[in-house]
Parts: C-alpha cells; structure tokens; sequence
C-alpha cells in the first residue's frame, strides 16, 4: 500500500470473506442455460483469484473434476417453472457485490455438498416417481366420518348381539275390563253420540234429492255405484224403500262372510224366476236367467249390493258373473264400493260390462253393519258371530236344503259327549236323509253339500279307511242355540 499499488480485499481480509447465499441458485442457473460450460466457480476475477494456496488449488481441481463427472450424468434435469424462476432478475442480487474465490476449505466443500444434494435429487423426467400429494381436507374429513360412522355401527351390533329379545306380556287378558259382548257393543254404538250430526244430516238430504235422477239414468241402461267416505248402507235403504216398493228387488249385503255369487244366482232363480232345481255350475246359472229375461220382456230386477268390493265378491270370478247379469237390460244394478283400490277389480270388459256411472255419497256415517261380522279384540269370542252367520245364511236356503242342514246339527249334538267322533259319513247321512224324504237321489245331496261348503257350512274329510265324514265347524253351544231359534220360528 505505500508503494500506491492497487491492493485488492480479498489480499488483506482473506480470512473474512462472506459465504455467497446466492451461490446456489446461480449454479442451478447456470447449469439450466449452459449444460456444457463447466459448472466449477469462475475464479478470473479479480485480481486476488490468482493468490492461493497450493493446497487450495488442488482442492479446486478435484472438485472440478467431480462437478465434471456429475455434470455428465445429470445434464438439463431441471423442470421448466424452476428454470423460468431461477432465470428472473433478482434486484438483490444484482446490488451484492461480487464475491471473493478466496473462501476457505471448508466453504468450498459444503457448497459441493449442497450442490451435488441438488443434483442428485433432480432425476430424469421418464423415472421420476410423482410425489404423493396430501389429499385435501374435504376427502380427509369424509374418510374419518365413514371410520367413525363403522365404528359406531360395529359397537352398537356387538352391544344388541348377545342380548336377548324379550317380548312385552301386556296382553289383552290382563286388563281389568272385562272384554264386552257382541250385543253390548252394538248398544254402546248406537247410543254414542254423531259429532256434526246436523250437517251429516244436511249432507244425505242433498243426496237424497238424487233419487229420482238415479231411476232415470236405470232405465237409460247405466248401473249406479256410490263411493265415498262413511256408509251408504242407510242410503241405499232410503232408496230401496221409497222408489223399489213396487219393483222386484233383491238386497245383497255384500260384507257377510258367507255370500257368494251362487247365493245370488240362486236368490234369482228361485224367489225371482220361481225356478226348482239345481244347476251344475254358476255359469250354467247365468246362462238361464239370460235366456229367460231376454225371452220375457216383462220382468224386471232392481239388485242392490252393499259393499260390492268385499272380500267375498271381490274374486275375478264373482266379478265377470256379477257384470254379465248387470248387462242384460232388464236387470238394474245399484251398488256401492268403500274400499280404496276397489276400481283395481274391472278391467275394460268388465267395465263395458257394467256401465258405471260414478256418484260420489260421502256420508260420514259409521261403519256398524259392516264391521259387525268382524272379529274384534274389544269383543268377547263367543258363538254369536258364527250364530247369526248360521241364521242368515239358512234363510236364504230352501227348506229341504234347512232340514238337511238341521238333521246333520242334530246328529252331531248327539255325539258331543264322544271326543274322538269323526263326523257323519255320507252314506249313513244319505239315508237318514232319504227316510226324511228330504232328497231322492245321492246327487241331489251332493249339491246341496256343495252349496254348504260354499257358504262354509260343513266341513268335510277322509278317515283312516277311506270314508267321507261331514262335520259342521261349530262349537257345541252354537248349534244348540240354532237349534232352539229354529224351533222358535217354526
């Protein structure tokens, strides 16, 4: 320095030279650009470059000749957003000064080691394995609900497997009250009190007032049916008694548990067409009253069905049969439906058949009549039900058909105290029968037992040996309580 000669820092403070921190990114950078430059510091600048150590020299070598040989194997390995952000000028980085070459040993060995970790982790593109991204927060959270949702579902299975399924013994029979019987039921009904009885009464006076509409629209050649909420058995009797006085009527109450369509061909064959004898089957019945309406033009039939959707008449077979007899121009059909899916009964033919003309008669009026044949857990089991089910029916019958039915009652009440009887076998029942003068052949007995089972009568089955044994499904006390109203009526 006395001398005046230009003496450069890195000369007097060789020993304080600052670590570069943007050494690496220019060596990344310049690697990018120029992948057959030498990737070894440039050291021509300065003039203080030139002042080193042997030792360090050799140092610098070596180091070139491995940054040389790792050049050649990882050459333009950096991607292309990397490249473009290490190529941006940084503002920084352009103020530094330039720093010096002369840093020790020890510096110049960890920027190879940063350098060499750089380039080793950059692989070629075709053998890079993607790094695996952490799934979003969303998926995260979704998984951890399904986990916890098995979790619960598994601890409450495994709670409830081993325990035992115990049944409630709150029963019925347990009540204080006693469970009431048939006749009391029906009093307690009738006595209870209608709410807006004055509307309802409002409401059947409007459809009253259709009566006379609905003979027209009869003899037009429609059939009526009534739908709607509550029963319209009081309104169908309304019309019965105040316009069918002086018609040929005939009322099917369609919701006792033993009608059938063969009851109703019989009702019309015998009380109407004053017919005696048997048919082989319904439709050899239908064919018959056809032919003999069609060939009297005077004889005319109001038929009026309650509950023509019941679950007795509501078979394809009662249906097509009901259908074909309202078709014929001298029977007039009024019927009335309460069941939700009732019209599900008639397809197209059925309802060409039938011809309907819909009139909507919400009454609001308790279903008592209908629901009375029901069973019931408020009522007490008794044989009332099955009694005036008996009596209905055997009303509807002729009288031989009665005194067949009550020879087989009688017969079986004299064999109550036997526990292993049987029934009556055919031919003893048939001879019994033929000394009453009640049947003359064993086919006439024969169809009448088959109108018997129809209405659920008797019951029969074979014995051990082959033998048909009849037997009337009715509890002792039952048949004799028949028994005693028979005799009261005759």
């Amino acid at each position: 320095m006395g001398n005046g000669t230009s003496v450069s820092g890195g000369e007097v403070y060789s020993f304080q030279t600052p670590k570069r921190s943007s050494k690496m990114a220019e060596l990344a950078s310049e690697l990018a650009h120029t992948p057959e430059q030498s990737v070894a510091p440039d050291h021509s600048k300065g003039p203080g470059k030139t002042a080193k150590t042997p030792q360090s020299s050799k140092h610098s070598s070596s180091n070139k000749e491995q940054l040389r040989s790792k050049k050649k194997e990882f050459v333009s390995t950096t991607p292309y957003r990397l490249r473009k952000r290490l190529a941006a000028p940084d503002s920084y980085l352009e103020s530094e000064s330039e720093y010096s070459a002369s840093c020790s040993e020890e510096e110049d060995e960890e920027d190879q080691q940063e350098v060499s970790t750089v380039l080793s982790g950059q692989k070629t593109p075709a053998k890079t394995k993607a790094a695996p991204t952490p799934p979003p927060r969303n998926s995260l959270a979704k998984k951890n609900k399904e986990e916890k949702m098995s979790n619960l579902m598994e601890e409450y299975f495994e709670a409830h497997s081993s325990s035992k399924v115990l049944t409630s013994d709150r029963t019925l029979q347990k009540l204080r009250k006693r469970r009431l019987n048939q006749e009391t039921l029906r009093d307690l009904l009738t006595k209870a009190p209608l709410a807006y009885a004055a509307e309802i009464k409002e409401l059947n006076q409007q459809h009253e007032s259709l009566f006379s509409k609905w003979m027209l629209q009869l003899h037009l050649g429609f059939n009526i049916v009534l739908y709607g909420l509550g029963s319209k058995r009081d309104l169908l009797e309304k019309f019965r008694t105040s316009l069918l006085q002086d018609s040929v009527h005939l009322v099917v109450n369609g919701y006792f548990p033993s009608i059938t369509v063969r009851s109703i061909l019989n009702s019309i064959t015998e009380e109407v067409l004053d017919h005696i004898g048997t048919f082989r089957s319904p439709l050899d019945q239908l064919e018959f009253i056809t032919k003999r309406f069609k060939e009297d033009s005077s004889l005319e039939l109001y038929v009026l069905i309650h509950n023509l959707d019941s679950q007795m008449l509501r078979g394809e077979r009662s249906q097509q049969i009901l259908a074909q007899l309202s078709s014929l121009p001298s029977i007039y059909l009024i019927a009335s439906i309460d069941h939700i899916n009732a019209p599900l009964m008639w397809d197209q033919a059925k309802l060409s058949l039938y011809n309907w003309l819909w009139y909507e008669t919400t009454t609001f009026s308790p279903y008592v009549e209908e629901t009375s044949y029901e069973n019931s857990l408020l009522v007490q089991q008794s044989g009332s039900l099955a009694l005036s089910s008996l009596t209905h029916v055997l009303r509807s019958l002729t009288p031989n058909a009665r005194g067949i039915f009550r020879l087989l009652a009688q017969y079986q009440l004299e064999k109550k105290d036997n526990p292993s009887y049987p029934g009556l076998s055919f031919q003893d029942f048939y001879q019994q029968c033929r000394e009453a003068f009640l049947v003359n052949s064993d086919l006439t007995l024969r169809a009448q037992l088959t109108e018997f089972r129809d209405h659920k009568l008797i019951r029969t089955k074979r014995g051990a040996d082959g033998v048909e044994y009849l037997l009337i499904p009715v509890d002792d006390s039952t048949l004799t309580d028949f028994l005693e109203n028979q005799d009261e009526d005759a």
